[in-house]
């Protein structure tokens, strides 16, 4: 919970989480301390973890606002959970990216990686509409977000020389992902 207050403060601190979900991509878990102290010290450097995501970050850091003030709009509304997910989905899949199920998790819960693609050039609402829904039963299926980050903490801290367990993983979020340690 504390990335997601960290994110939540300001369009700035939003956008830093935003980066750092960018720099994990394709990165080993064990490798992120350093990704992050580099990014926190000297910002992007051509050839580091982010070059290859330069496009999207540099469209997210463009629109930052929109997107922070859409997301804090969507998690202040009234509407039922199940629709301020899907809000929050429509909203963000437009830069490409469908929450967290990453390529951990499919592999460990045995699910077809087609379940995040989204195509975000797709005129039709409702056949997007669906493919929400569909990621989003499976996220339900599996426990929810919460139990799938257990699950990964847990999954990585098995399977890590560098981590005793997914509580140590665990401990790292803060200080990745907020800047600070708790």
């Amino acid at each position: 919970m504390c990335v997601v207050k960290y994110a939540q403060r300001n369009q700035d601190t939003f956008f830093d989480v935003f980066v750092k979900v960018n720099g994990t991509i394709q990165r080993k878990t064990e490798h992120l301390t350093n990704v992050f102290d580099q990014y926190n010290k000297k910002g992007f450097i051509k050839g580091d973890a982010f070059h290859w995501r330069m496009h999207y970050i540099n469209s997210f850091s463009d629109n930052r606002k929109y997107y922070y003030d859409n997301m804090m709009r969507i998690l202040r509304s009234k509407k039922s959970k199940v629709v301020i997910a899907d809000k929050i989905l429509e909203l963000f899949t437009g830069m490409n990216e469908f929450s967290c199920l990453d390529s951990n998790l499919l592999k460990w819960n045995g699910l077809d990686p087609s379940i995040t693609n989204y195509n975000k050039k797709c005129k039709n609402k409702d056949k997007l509409k669906i493919v929400r829904k569909n990621y989003s039963s499976v996220v339900k299926k599996m426990g929810g977000g919460w139990e799938n980050y257990i699950v990964w903490c847990n999954g990585i801290g098995s399977t890590s020389k560098k981590f005793i367990d997914g509580k140590q993983v665990s401990s790292y979020h803060p200080v990745w992902f907020t800047r600070e340690a708790r």
